[in-house]
Formats: C-alpha cells, sequence, structure tokens
C-alpha cells in the first residue's frame, strides 16, 4: 500500500468540539464525525459508564443507577477539566438517558457543574439542546423512538 499523504489532523479545524462519551461508546464522535462539515473536528475523552463491561457489553437493558452515577463527580467532572485542556470551542455531553434519570434541573446544575471545569468552555446537553430547539421551530408535538436497551422505567422518564 502506497503512503498516504498529509491529511488535516484537528489543529487546522474552524471549530472544534469536545465529546464527553461513556468509555465502551462508540457511536457519538463517528456520528458527530459524519454529521461536521468541513473544518470543524471531534475530539472525544471516555469517562467511566458502571452499565458497559470491557468490550462494550451490555445487560440487555441500560440499569438506572449507573446512568445517574455517570453524571455525578468525580470521573465525569475530571474529565471534562482534562478534555477542556485541548484548544476546544465547545465540549458536548453525549449521554442522554442520564438527563432522563436526574430531570432538567439537575442536568442544569451539572452543565453549570462542568462549566466550573472547563476555563470557561460551555458544555451543552443532547436533552437540553433538543427542548431548545423544538421551543424554537415551535414544535407542537413530537415523536418519541425508543431504544430497546431502556427499559419501560427508562422510558417512561424520558417521556416526562
Amino acid at each position: 500500500m502506497a503512503p498516504r499523504g498529509w491529511e488535516p489532523d484537528g489543529w487546522d479545524a474552524t471549530v472544534r468540539i469536545g465529546l464527553l462519551v461513556p468509555h465502551g461508546e462508540v457511536g457519538p464522535e463517528s456520528e458527530m464525525a459524519a454529521m461536521a462539515p468541513p473544518g470543524v473536528a471531534i475530539h472525544a475523552t471516555r469517562v467511566p459508564f458502571g452499565g458497559i463491561r470491557s468490550g462494550g457489553g451490555m445487560d440487555p437493558t441500560i440499569p438506572l443507577q449507573p446512568v445517574r452515577r455517570f453524571a455525578e463527580p468525580p470521573d465525569l467532572d475530571d474529565a471534562a477539566e482534562l478534555l477542556a485542556a485541548a484548544p476546544l470551542h465547545v465540549i458536548a455531553y453525549a449521554f442522554t438517558s442520564s438527563a432522563y434519570v436526574i430531570g432538567a434541573d439537575a442536568e442544569a446544575e451539572m452543565v453549570r457543574r462542568l462549566e466550573r471545569r472547563t476555563r470557561g468552555i460551555p458544555v451543552v446537553t443532547p436533552c437540553a439542546a433538543a427542548v431548545e430547539a423544538l421551543h424554537a421551530l415551535h414544535a407542537r408535538r413530537i415523536a418519541s423512538f425508543d431504544p430497546p436497551w431502556f427499559d419501560a422505567e427508562l422510558v417512561g422518564l424520558g417521556r416526562a
């Protein structure tokens, strides 16, 4: 195979997005990279998550206690601080289900807590961003799709 030439590595990016990702998840950064236009670089860091075993193995449905624990200090906060050492423009929290479990007010407090550790780099969460977007679009009805790894209790929390 012939050697490849220089390829962009993120330093030349116009926008750099950091991701806080559960340690066994591989989807968020590949999804973000697929959606990112030229000039946007995606940089992820791993946060320990008790619901995923080594190699990505999980129970058939995601247990609620590790979901709640993921949003708590110190692991998440330490990961955010380390990620913020990179020259980023924003940090995205790539774990929707924790907002279902802790609720919107606790999620907002989590964001404030993380932003105290990120040198002023804004932190965004998927549920809060979705709610804001739906309000901006004046959405009156939405459809919710329930992943098969969510049990009835987690689905109910998400709908609420």
